[in-house]
């Protein structure tokens, strides 16, 4: 259904995210997923929705010891049409017809409740998860300063393996971090 980057074949480790993820603009092998060896399940453009859509499957199949997940924007959410699940990103064409019911009292609410659905998922695995503002000073230097992937939007290798030290150090020492957003 997705097309998913797994170069690694051991399903110990899952990864989930968007693009930031996925890796656009970097090669499979540059992503903070491969750095930590773990199974590469980001999509592009996708939804904190759609993590917990897909992670009961994944989780069943591979019944992972380890689960990162870099989460997306809480401002983007998933909708269904005539069977058909869509991202809704602020740049949706149909994000319109949502603007009144997808205040931001609804997005944030929606967002805590995909992440408190995938931490009861995970609860007997270790589950460590960011989301950008948590990768905002102190545990990284500014993003904006690293080097743009290939498709000059993305971030590219610097950032994935910034990313996969953080994520490593918190698997290391046992770290939670409470995620914050903006």
């Amino acid at each position: 259904m997705y097309n998913f980057r797994n170069l690694i074949s051991d399903g110990n480790k899952l990864a989930f995210g968007c693009s930031h993820t996925y890796g656009v603009g970097v090669d499979a092998e540059q992503t903070w997923s491969y750095h930590l060896g773990a199974m590469n399940f980001g999509v592009p453009g996708c939804s904190s929705d759609l993590i917990a859509r897909i992670m009961p499957k994944l989780l069943e199949q591979y019944n992972p010891s380890v689960v990162f997940v870099l989460w997306p924007s809480w401002t983007r959410f998933e909708y269904e049409n005539s069977g058909i699940y869509h991202q809704s990103l602020p740049t949706d064409r149909n994000r319109i017809q949502f603007m009144e019911t997808a205040t931001d009292e609804w997005l944030r609410e929606n967002f805590n409740k995909q992440v408190d659905t995938v931490e009861k998922m995970c609860s007997d695995r270790q589950l460590f998860q960011l989301t950008f503002f948590n990768l905002a000073p102190p545990l990284m230097e500014y993003a904006c300063t690293y080097p743009k992937a290939k498709d000059n939007f993305h971030y590219g290798e610097d950032f994935h393996r910034k990313v996969s030290e953080i994520f490593n150090d918190m698997l290391v020492n046992n770290i939670k971090h409470k995620l914050l957003y903006e």
